[in-house]
């Protein structure tokens, strides 16, 4: 009997062992399972970190490019025609030169689509490069003259269809790159082509300009608002004592001719000093500046042609002189923002004065990439706008109304002036403005533009070059 159970205790004892130690190999076995699979989980864990870091590094230099444009369609509609023609049915004057472009021979409206600008801006918190289009139906109309060499190697003038000016097709309007110092962030490098640093109309987009387009004086003086250059400005940053804050400066060298190739030596110093003083306990503001510009065109010509005496007087021996090329200029903007009803008003004004180098048939400043061999007619040049835009707030609306006057020969009054490049316009303009939504606007605009009774036909007395504009605007 004791021999029975002294085996059953051992046969138990041995089956325990033996269920032990296959629950130790059960236990081991778990473990291992459960640490494959830590181990997948971990390498699927780090391949979704990889991931997840290739995407935020794809998002966050998407995140510094920024799209944005604006298009701008519309109707013009000339007053009144009776005159303009030649027997023939050629123009005996233009009508809308400045108040969006010359209207065709025997045409009193035209559909336009008068801007279509797509800008692409890559910013960081130093730099920035930005790149704008302005893409516009192409019409034959705009094509230019430009020198090519034939075969031969002799050089013929040929007319070719270029699409840089603002006839048409897709042109560079701004391509610059911006560098900001890192310690005050206040201070940077510009260069490209972009605006010219004159005055505020210049700079002021035309998305946001309340009037159709800019003043005859900007349009004759800095056709194409761009040039081609550098510069160096000052636009103060918050870590700066308040005093600094109050002014700023843009100035640098420029090409002379526009967004073109350059074709002589020359460089332009183009530079505005500014202010911006808030006086915001009254909801205002005052800005405003003075400008400068220094520079030359070299006359390619034995003659340049000057006014003494109230007539032109032509001097020789010039041939490869730099004729000299100066403005000075000074704008003030005010703003107040407590008008009961309404809500704000803005006044704002511009002048400018000095030497103007052109030619006889154009007082247009230089914007092409080639040279002329034409005589050099130094003009002596004044101008200024001044207008008001009264935001009537509760309807989202503005009514604007500007009065712009541009001399090209202030030596030469009335019946002195024997070439239309002399004639002095004046333009009485006032429209208004309805925002329909944050991105679309709506502007109708009538320009009442005059000029002085001169000596030449037909400017004996005021033309009727009156223009309407009706335009439809998006923004994004």
């Amino acid at each position: 009997m004791r021999r029975l159970i002294a085996m059953f205790i051992v046969c138990t004892v041995v089956f325990s062992a033996s269920v032990y130690a296959q629950e130790d190999s059960t236990d081991v076995n778990m473990v291992k399972s459960l640490g494959e699979k830590v181990d997948e989980l971990s390498g699927k864990v780090d391949g979704i970190q990889e991931d997840y870091l290739a995407t935020k590094a794809t998002v966050d230099k998407i995140s510094k490019v920024k799209l944005s444009g604006y298009l701008q369609t519309q109707i013009r509609v000339a007053k009144d025609t009776a005159g303009q023609l030649n027997p023939d049915y050629t123009n005996r004057y233009d009508i809308g030169e400045f108040q969006g472009g010359k209207l065709p021979a025997a045409t009193r409206t035209v559909f336009q689509l008068r801007r279509a600008r797509i800008k692409t801006t890559y910013a960081t918190s130093l730099t920035q490069m930005v790149v704008q289009l302005d893409c516009l139906p192409f019409t034959t109309g705009s094509a230019v003259s430009s020198t090519t060499q034939d075969t031969s190697g002799k050089y013929t003038v040929k007319t070719k269809t270029s699409a840089f000016l603002s006839g048409g097709g897709v042109s560079i309007k701004d391509a610059y790159l911006r560098f900001t110092d890192p310690w005050t962030k206040s201070f940077a490098l510009k260069g490209g082509v972009f605006d010219r640093p004159f005055g505020f109309e210049i700079s002021y987009s035309s998305s946001s300009r309340e009037s159709p387009e800019r003043s005859r004086l900007y349009q004759t003086l800095f056709p194409g608002e761009r040039d081609l250059g550098f510069s160096l400005e000052y636009l103060p940053g918050d870590n700066l004592p308040k005093f600094a804050q109050f002014f700023n400066f843009k100035g640098g060298f420029f090409a002379g001719n526009g967004i073109n190739v350059e074709f002589d030596d020359l460089r332009d110093f183009i530079g505005r000093a500014g202010f911006s003083i808030p006086i915001i306990p009254i909801n205002m503001s005052i800005d405003g500046g003075v400008s400068g510009y220094v520079g030359n065109v070299r006359d390619r010509n034995d003659t340049l042609y000057e006014v003494k005496s109230g007539k032109w007087a032509a001097s020789t021996g010039k041939k490869w002189d730099d004729v000299d090329k100066r403005y000075i200029g000074g704008d003030l903007e005010l703003f107040y923002g407590n008008i009961p009803f309404f809500g704000g008003i803005c006044l704002r004004g511009e002048f400018i004065k000095g030497k103007q180098p052109s030619f006889k048939s154009t007082n247009v400043s230089q914007k092409t990439g080639q040279s002329s061999k034409d005589p050099v007619y130094l003009r002596e040049i004044g101008g200024y706008y001044g207008m008001v835009v009264l935001n009537i707030d509760p309807v989202r609306c503005q009514l604007v109304g500007k009065y712009d006057s541009f001399d090209p020969e202030m030596n030469l009054e009335k019946k002195e002036v024997t070439n239309a490049a002399d004639i002095k316009y004046s333009t009485i303009g006032g429209g208004l403005v309805y925002h329909l939504t944050e991105n679309v606007k709506l502007t109708a605009y009538y320009d009442n533009v005059r000029n002085e009774k001169s000596s030449v036909a037909p400017f004996t007395s005021d033309v009727k070059d009156d223009v309407v504009t009706f335009r439809v605007q998006y923004k994004f």
